[in-house]
C-alpha cells in the first residue's frame, strides 16, 4: 500500500479540474437537515422505563444545554442504537432501575451512564459513585463538565514510522493530515464564508448551542478566533470531530476560521515573544487504549507525530496530570501518557506557528501550536510516580524543511494537489479505506438543491462517487454513478468534446472489470477517438494507458472466442 497522488487509484478517476472552494459553497439551505448526520463527538440519550413519566420540564431544560438528545421508552431499542453508533461517544441518562443498566456497560460506544431519579436518597445518590441526580440542573451541569473532558481527550493526531518504507493506513493518515492543511492555507475565502458556516450550524443546534451560534454570528471577529476555540461550545467540538473523522465538507464550512486562527497565533507569537523565550518545555495528557498506544507511540522514536487540530498544551505540568487523574478516574483501563513538547527558539515557522496566550502568567501559561504542527519523537518511556504510572512521550518541534518531512511529502506535492486539491485528498481517503467519508461528502454534495442548476457539479460528483464504488470493486454502482456522469456531460459538452475522455474510460474499466469486454472496447474506442482529435490535450498523457487497455480488452474477446470455438461439436 502506498505511493503518492499521482499513482494512487490509476485505475479510477475522481473529478477532474474541480476547485476546491466549490465544495458545497452554496448559502441554499434545503428545506429539511439531514436527520441521521451528527457533527459533534458526543450524543446525550434519555432512556424511560416508564412514559406515563413525563419529565416535560426536565427533558426541555436537558434539551436547552446538549446537543442532539433522543429520547428512548424501549430499553432494547436504546442498546441497538447505541450498537449501531460508530463515530460518537454516548453519555447515557437513564430513569430505569440500577439492575436494569448493567445491560448497557458492555457496549463499546458508552462513555458514562447517569441515573435521574427526582426521589433518590442522598445515600442512594452516594452509594452510586455520585451518578444519580434527583436535580435536573446539577446533572447538566455534570453532563456538560463530562463532554468537555472527553473532547479534551480527543487530540487528532498521527505518527509515521522513520524506518517506513511502505506507507501503511497510519502514515497516510499523517500524509494527508500535512497535504489537507497544505491545500486550506493556500485556499481564499470570500466574506460569505462565515454566513455559510453560521447556516449549516443553524440546521444542526437548538437551545442554548443555538443561541451560542446566533452571538458567534452577531460578535466573531478575525482577532476573536482563539477566544472562541477555547470556549466549550460547537465551534471547538465541531473542529474536533471533523478533524478526526476527516469530512471534507464540514472541514471546508471551517476554512475560514482556520485561516484567521493561524494570523491570530502569528500576531500573538510576536506580541509574547520574549516570554515565550523564557519557555523550554510544555505539557500536554492523555489517555490512549494498549492497542492504540502500541501501534501509534510505543515503537515510534525518531519518527514524526503531528496534531490534526490546534493544540493547547500548558506550563504546568500538573495540570495536565490532573487532568490523567480525571480521565482514569473514569476509565481505569486506559493508559496515562504525558506529551513533553521541547521548544526551540531558533525553530519558527510561519505556517505552523505557536503561541502564548495573552494575559497568562509563565506558571500557568497556555501556549497553542498551530493544526498540522510537526514533532520528531525523541523517545517514548515509562515512569512511575508516587499514584500513576505514565508513559512519558518527549518530542520536539520541527519546521516544515526537515529533510525527514520533506522526503515523506514530496511524492504528494504533485501538480494534482493544485490544479485538482479535491481528488488528491480524495485518492488519500480511499487509500485508507475511508471510503464512507468519500461517499459522505458526494452524497451531501447531491443533496444540495442549488446544485440541480449545476451540471458541471452534478458531473463531478458522480464521478467522485463511481470512483468510490471501483475502489471498492463495487463495479455495478460504479457504473451508475459514471453513466450519470456521462448522461450530463452529454447536456452541456458537444459528443466530441476531450473532457469526455475520462468518463468514457472509466465506463470502460468498470465494464472490462465485469468482464463485459465488447462494451469496454466500445468505451475504450470512444476515449482514444476523442484524444487522437485533440493533440494540444493535457489529457494526451492517457493516450498511451488507453491503448494498451484496448489491446488487453481485444486479447480477451480472442481468448473467449477461442474458448467457445473449442465447444463447439
Amino acid at each position: 500500500m502506498g505511493g503518492s497522488c499521482s499513482h494512487l487509484c490509476d485505475s479510477v478517476v475522481l473529478p477532474s479540474t474541480i476547485a476546491f472552494n466549490q465544495i458545497q459553497t452554496s448559502s441554499t439551505l434545503p428545506s429539511t437537515p439531514s436527520p441521521t448526520r451528527s457533527i459533534e463527538n458526543c450524543i446525550v440519550l434519555w432512556l424511560f422505563d416508564d412514559p406515563s413519566r413525563k419529565f416535560d420540564n426536565d427533558k426541555e431544560q436537558l434539551r436547552r444545554s446538549v446537543y442532539g438528545l433522543q429520547i428512548f421508552f424501549n430499553a432494547d431499542t436504546c442498546i441497538d442504537y447505541i450498537r449501531d453508533v460508530k463515530d460518537e461517544r454516548v453519555f447515557l441518562i437513564t430513569s430505569v432501575t440500577y439492575q436494569s443498566i448493567v445491560n448497557f456497560y458492555h457496549l463499546l460506544s458508552l462513555e458514562k451512564i447517569y441515573i435521574f431519579d427526582p426521589s433518590s436518597s442522598p445515600d442512594r445518590r452516594h452509594s452510586l459513585h455520585s451518578n444519580t441526580f434527583s436535580n435536573m440542573t446539577d446533572l447538566c451541569t455534570q453532563v456538560q463538565q463530562d463532554i468537555n473532558l472527553y473532547e479534551h481527550d480527543q487530540i487528532c493526531w498521527s505518527t509515521i514510522s522513520n524506518s517506513s518504507n511502505e506507507m501503511t493506513k497510519a502514515d497516510l493518515s499523517f500524509v494527508f493530515i500535512q497535504i489537507f492543511h497544505e491545500i486550506m492555507a493556500r485556499l481564499k475565502f470570500d466574506g460569505n464564508a462565515k454566513t455559510i458556516f453560521i447556516d449549516f450550524c443553524r440546521l444542526h443546534y437548538s437551545g442554548r448551542q443555538l443561541g451560542l451560534v446566533e452571538e458567534f454570528a452577531k460578535h466573531y471577529r478575525p482577532d476573536t478566533a482563539l477566544d472562541w476555540l477555547r470556549r466549550p461550545c460547537f465551534i471547538s467540538r465541531i473542529l474536533n470531530r471533523v478533524k478526526r473523522t476527516r469530512e471534507i465538507d464540514v472541514l471546508y464550512k471551517l476554512g475560514f476560521f482556520t485561516k484567521q486562527l493561524n494570523t491570530q497565533l502569528l500576531h500573538l507569537h510576536e506580541e509574547n515573544k520574549s516570554f515565550l523565550q523564557t519557555l523550554s518545555v510544555v505539557f500536554r495528557g492523555k489517555t490512549m487504549l494498549n492497542d492504540a498506544f502500541d501501534s501509534l507511540l510505543k515503537n515510534h522514536s525518531s519518527g514524526l507525530l503531528s496534531f490534526g487540530n490546534l493544540l493547547s498544551t500548558t506550563v504546568n505540568k500538573e495540570t495536565s496530570m490532573e487532568f490523567i487523574r480525571l480521565r482514569l478516574t473514569l476509565h481505569p483501563d486506559r493508559l496515562a501518557v504525558l506529551f513533553q513538547i521541547h521548544l526551540n527558539h531558533l525553530i519558527f515557522d510561519e505556517e505552523h506557528p505557536y503561541a502564548l496566550m495573552a494575559n497568562h502568567d509563565l506558571k500557568n501559561g497556555e501556549i497553542y501550536f498551530a493544526a498540522a504542527s510537526v514533532f520528531r519523537i525523541e523517545s517514548v518511556k515509562q515512569i512511575v510516580t508516587n499514584e500513576l504510572m505514565i508513559w512519558c512521550v518527549k518530542l520536539h518541534l520541527i519546521n516544515t524543511n526537515n529533510t525527514q518531512l520533506v522526503r515523506i511529502l514530496t511524492p504528494f506535492r504533485t501538480s494534482e494537489q493544485h490544479d485538482n486539491p479535491l481528488s488528491c485528498l480524495g485518492k488519500l481517503l480511499m487509500e485508507m479505506g475511508e471510503y464512507r467519508r468519500v461517499e459522505q461528502f458526494f452524497l451531501e454534495i447531491l443533496n444540495d438543491t442549488s446544485i440541480l442548476s449545476q451540471p458541471r457539479r452534478l458531473v463531478r460528483a458522480h464521478n467522485g462517487l463511481g470512483a468510490n464504488y471501483a475502489h471498492q470493486e463495487d463495479y455495478t454502482a460504479a457504473l451508475m454513478h459514471f453513466e450519470q456522469a456521462l448522461r450530463i456531460s452529454l447536456t452541456h459538452l458537444p459528443s466530441d468534446h476531450v473532457d469526455l475522455t475520462l468518463i468514457y474510460k472509466s465506463i470502460g474499466d468498470c465494464c472490462l472489470s465485469q468482464k463485459n469486454y465488447s462494451r469496454a472496447l466500445d468505451n475504450y474506442e470512444r476515449a482514444i477517438k476523442l484524444l487522437e482529435a485533440n493533440k494540444q490535450s493535457s489529457k494526451l498523457y492517457m493516450l498511451e494507458e488507453l491503448q494498451t487497455l484496448l489491446h488487453d480488452t481485444k486479447t480477451f474477446i480472442m481468448m473467449v472466442f477461442s474458448d467457445k470455438s473449442r465447444t463447439l461439436p
